[in-house]
């Protein structure tokens, strides 16, 4: 019972933590690849958008091959070619070769993304209490100790090559001994000549949802900067606080994500946190004093920090559709919100304005205060 209960959820939090610390590294040095690789700022962008659609091709895939293998093996070998292409990033020195390594990159990621919510939801099954909220916060401090370990590197002159290599053997001796430590699962093989049915109406709202709530965070983190500096007239070295305080918010508050579930349930504490959200975002976008802005980012950091859990969760209680095909379906809807949306945020402010573009966020964190009831078991 010990095993049950202790080993399965930090194993699965330790893979969580991989995936996190993985893009948080390679973003974190993206200066000096920008630079060994001889990229301008538009094949940054054309790199960036390889990234993500190398994410959105990883989803069905992921769904299928944990629907073969369980998800115990998918998550064990998409974690080793994670780790195995990690330092590959380093060695880019031209657009192709970025373009082509990145999308490997969003690939890879976008399976593990996949295997870690589906593993999450087993785990939180077994356990019979919430804990999802605690792994996604590992996540989180995985992308934060990646930032902080290539600023480091960067500072004594370490190539990104040496860095990631670095990251990528501490990963690479710690992979079995927690991949040892995830539930085994049973793959679902559907019978011969059963057809596949079409996913149930709920599969859509929560993936809609979950696509309000990264597209928000990735909104945040693109242009919340920018909003402090250009509009509100925050001085550069204040508006780089917009997403910090927007992060350390959300990793403290997921943290403790798992024990408000239990108090106050699911569904009344993801409309409190969306509330706060979208009044954080509200703050954000009216208020002239570029503290009270930074204030309104830590409001959305809080609100937004357990809805990802909480529907991934409510998502895991059904049981007329298995998790690894539900996580799938989830993850596409979810990262295709956080790709275009911000896109399209920069392409309305460039007619109305950015302070009336960031609307759409408010639009966005609205929808998910109206549609927390839908996680009601």
């Amino acid at each position: 019972m010990k095993l049950l209960t202790v080993g399965p959820r930090w194993a699965c939090s330790f893979f969580f933590a991989v995936t996190g610390l993985a893009y948080g590294s390679v973003m974190s040095r993206m200066p000096a690849v920008k630079a060994q690789a001889t990229l301008s700022d538009a094949d940054v962008g054309m790199v960036l958008l390889c990234m993500g659609l190398g994410g959105l091709c990883s989803f069905p895939l992921a769904g299928w091959t944990i629907s073969r293998i369980g998800c115990r093996r998918t998550l064990t070998i998409a974690s080793l070619g994670l780790i195995l292409l990690f330092p590959c990033l380093g060695l880019v020195r031209d657009t192709f070769s970025a373009a082509l390594l990145f999308a490997l990159l969003g690939f890879a990621i976008g399976m593990n993304d996949v295997g870690i919510n589906a593993g999450s939801i087993l785990v939180e099954a077994v356990m019979r209490r919430p804990v999802i909220s605690s792994m996604h916060a590992l996540y989180s401090s995985g992308g934060l100790l990646g930032a902080l370990t290539g600023s480091a590197m960067a500072a004594l002159g370490v190539p990104p090559f040496w860095n990631f290599t670095l990251v990528a053997l501490v990963l690479l001796c710690l992979l079995p001994l927690f991949a040892a430590q995830l539930l085994r699962d049973a793959p679902c093989v559907r019978e011969k000549g059963e057809r596949l049915r079409r996913p149930p109406l709920w599969v859509l709202v929560f993936g809609l949802l979950l696509l309000c709530s990264y597209s928000s965070e990735g909104s945040v983190g693109e242009w919340g900067v920018l909003l402090l500096h250009e509009v509100k007239g925050a001085s550069e070295q204040t508006a780089a606080l917009a997403y910090a305080a927007f992060s350390v918010s959300m990793v403290l508050m997921r943290f403790f994500g798992d024990r408000l579930r239990e108090h106050f349930g699911d569904a009344s504490l993801m409309r409190a946190c969306s509330g706060l959200a979208l009044a954080g975002m509200t703050l954000a976008l009216v208020s002239p004093w570029p503290a009270l802005c930074l204030a309104g980012y830590a409001f959305m950091g809080l609100g937004l920090s357990v809805t990802v859990p909480i529907l991934f969760s409510a998502a895991g209680r059904r049981d007329d559709m298995p998790a690894g095909t539900v996580t799938a379906f989830l993850s596409m809807l979810a990262a295709s919100g956080q790709l275009f949306i911000p896109p399209l945020i920069g392409m309305l402010g460039s007619v109305v304005g950015l302070q009336m573009a960031m609307g759409v966020v408010v639009g966005l964190c609205a929808a998910l205060f109206v549609g927390a009831g839908v996680v009601k078991r």
